[in-house]
């Protein structure tokens, strides 16, 4: 029964998945596309329906020029050729109803609607070329609205709207310029996110996943968690809970994978003292006597080598409370980054800033606030070691997540003001004369509900204007000594909450790799995936229009539960792991085109001199030949080596398909399957 209903849920992804077609409305909206529209708009219209059960119906009164609004986050309209819908008219007449298209919510050129008397009360199929749009490959384009320009009343219809594909090309030409180096690669650009609740960190299955995924970077205790965390205690302070795992468990786990550890400390309910402690016990000697001192809270720190002495001691016969701390351990781990709480701009974070009996000064979710008090975290943690760097939470955009409160002027910008939180954030830390190591930034590509296929495999070059946007603000609000402060991307996942079918699914896994991809080329020199084990549900977005099988969600790229008898695998895992093959630490990317936006290429140049070729084939349905050039390049030999991920490994979940192709000349013919992910090694001949 178990294969049966298996086969049951693959056969019907394949058939959802067989119009690459971008359903915009088919009874309800779909893939993310919102309602914007300015009258009075009924998108569940019981009749007239052009199919299904619903249409949506739009009524102007007022003959003020009201319509029908479509909007979603920018997207790049280049994989379609046509919106598509069907239109219910009732009066005819030139010029009717006006189609724009919007770039960024801006109205481009309009396209005309007419009605002759026969076509009245009668469903009519509208196509209108993306050309006549005038959006073509602009990735701003945001959505369309259907407008009345009759000067009068007039009531309409809608139904089954789409943006229809453009079919994919005989071959698809691939060049690559290995002379052309864009940066080196930084190992911690693979990293992914520890949590304090997974009760199976410390097995030997999970370092042997890390070890499998090539993890360069490692970040603890986890998310939200941060903010309520007493690393000393192993509680949440607000739920007393105890934590399966500890601040001793997360450092044994990374000391085994030589990877580079991200610890992000309590700003919400904790102290600047409290983080002091928590570097001493991982770099500070025994021998250390700085003194750490009686917290805002009351509580006393000690000094550094109190605990640096508990972390090399052995368990007591009685336990203290403290036993979980003493690992016999002399010497430091010497963990390098630290981050001043997580996402502390977000409403959602626990932050007890100005409330009574917390002992912490200023106003929750507020820059000033937080600069003040990274200030003091700054210059404490750095009394104990100040071999690490330490960096600050900030959102991208100058007006993001502002309370307005405060505002900063923009210098560059003939000073315009702006109450955003990294502005202000950047203009107090210089004003206090303190510059952050790095900027920690989070990114999920999408809202719950509204995730879409199409629109996340597009999500990945999105990434790629994230650095310029967060460097112009480091460029506008604190100058030239700015220029050291690095960029560091500490989460990164698919939705930003309740994650449905599709964080567990195959297109998820193709984002990742495009994600990496893209990121590979800024100046990000981080990207810690959210994360190891999460934890999922099965009453999020499981939408059928969503590719995949599994009919629930996690963030995890190995699940945390009895997973319904299927591997502990999510294909997340598998692109990961795929990515071993390809560029790592100390490689150089260099420049790579692809001639259609559903086939990415990613190059990098190896230590050895021989090239690794990331290849993701985003079309649903098609297998992309592919003619992959390689200028100014001499192969050692006729084969290259293959690595693939794609439906087959995701259906049968089995693991990377290892396999070879043949190169003539300079040149690599290969076809790229639907949904798949490629590696092809080229070594570099004498």
């Amino acid at each position: 029964m178990k294969l049966l209903l298996l086969a049951l849920l693959l056969t019907a992804a394949a058939l959802k998945s067989s119009a690459q077609d971008m359903v915009i409305y088919d009874g309800a909206l779909q893939s993310g596309w919102q309602k914007r529209g300015w009258a009075a708009i009924n998108y569940a219209n019981p009749a007239p329906v052009h199919s299904g059960t619903a249409s949506i119906c739009v009524t102007d009164t007022t003959s003020k020029y009201q319509a029908l609004y479509l909007a979603h986050a920018p997207l790049n309209p280049a994989p379609y050729q046509a919106l598509s819908f069907w239109i219910y008219p009732t009066l005819s007449g030139s010029s009717q109803l006006h189609v724009e298209a919007t770039l960024d919510g801006s109205p481009r050129t309009s396209v005309p609607l007419s009605f002759t008397p026969d076509q009245v009360n009668h469903w009519q199929h509208e196509t209108i070329p993306i050309s006549s749009l005038h959006i073509a490959n602009n990735p701003a384009f945001n959505g369309f609205w259907i407008q009345n320009i009759t000067r009068a009343p007039i009531t309409f219809y809608v139904d089954d709207v789409s943006l229809i594909a453009i079919p994919a090309p005989t071959q698809v030409q691939l060049t690559v310029n290995p002379q052309s180096a864009i940066r080196t690669i930084d190992p911690r650009i693979y990293g992914i996110n520890l949590a304090i609740w997974d009760s199976h960190l410390a097995s030997p299955d999970t370092a042997s996943a890390l070890a499998s995924m090539g993890i360069g970077a490692l970040r603890f205790p986890g998310g939200s968690s941060s903010d309520d965390y007493d690393w000393q205690t192993n509680r949440s302070p607000s739920r007393q809970y105890q934590f399966p795992n500890n601040a001793a468990t997360f450092a044994k786990v990374i000391e085994a994978q030589s990877a580079q550890a991200f610890v992000t400390v309590n700003y919400g309910s904790g102290t600047p003292q409290q983080a002091a402690a928590w570097v001493a016990y991982y770099n500070a000697s025994a021998s250390g006597t700085a003194a750490i001192g009686i917290d805002s809270m009351g509580r006393d720190w000690k000094t550094a080598g109190f605990w640096a002495s508990l972390r090399a001691a052995s368990p007591l016969p009685a336990d203290d409370g403290c036993n979980f701390l003493r690992i016999s351990h002399p010497a430091p781990f010497a963990f390098k980054y630290w981050e001043i709480g997580n996402e502390c701009y977000g409403k959602w974070e626990n932050d007890l800033h100005g409330a009574a009996g917390s002992g912490l000064t200023g106003a929750p979710h507020d820059a000033y606030t937080y600069a003040v008090a990274f200030q003091s975290y700054y210059n404490q943690m750095r009394a104990v070691d100040p071999t690490i760097h330490i960096g600050a939470v900030a959102p991208a955009g100058e007006n993001a997540y502002g309370n307005h409160t405060r505002s900063v002027p923009n210098p560059n910008e003939a000073n315009a003001t702006h109450s955003g939180w990294t502005p202000l954030l950047l203009a107090t830390l210089k004003s206090l004369g303190v510059t952050p190591h790095f900027l920690v930034y989070h990114t999920y590509a999408q809202e719950p509900g509204d995730e879409s296929d199409a629109f996340l495999l597009q999500a990945g070059a999105k990434l790629q204007s994230d650095a310029p946007d967060l460097r112009k603000m480091i460029t506008d609000y604190f100058g030239s000594s700015g220029t050291s402060i690095e960029l560091d991307m500490t989460e990164l996942n698919s939705v930003s909450s309740n994650p449905g079918k599709q964080s567990t699914s195959l297109v998820n896994a193709l984002f990742m790799a495009d994600a990496l991809g893209n990121l590979a080329s800024t100046e990000f020199n981080t990207c810690i995936w959210w994360d190891l084990r999460n934890g999922g549900g099965g009453q999020q977005n499981n939408n059928p229009l969503l590719y995949g099988w599994r009919q629930y969600g996690d963030y995890g790229v190995l699940s945390s539960r009895n997973n319904f008898g299927h591997p502990a695998t999510f294909p997340n895992f598998y692109a990961e792991k795929l990515l071993t093959h390809w560029g790592r630490g100390g490689d150089t990317v260099v420049s790579a085109t692809s001639s259609y936006i559903l086939l990415s290429i990613y190059a990098a140049k190896l230590a050895d001199g021989g090239l690794s070729l990331l290849v993701i084939n985003k079309n649903p349905v098609t297998d992309l030949p592919a003619r992959i050039n390689l200028n100014n390049f001499t192969p050692a030999s006729s084969t290259v080596a293959t690595y693939t991920y794609g439906k087959q490994n995701d259906q049968s979940e089995s693991d990377i398909t290892p396999g070879s192709a043949t190169i003539s000349g300079s040149t690599i013919n290969y076809t790229f399957p639907s949904y798949s992910i490629t590696v092809l090694e080229v070594k570099v001949g004498p």
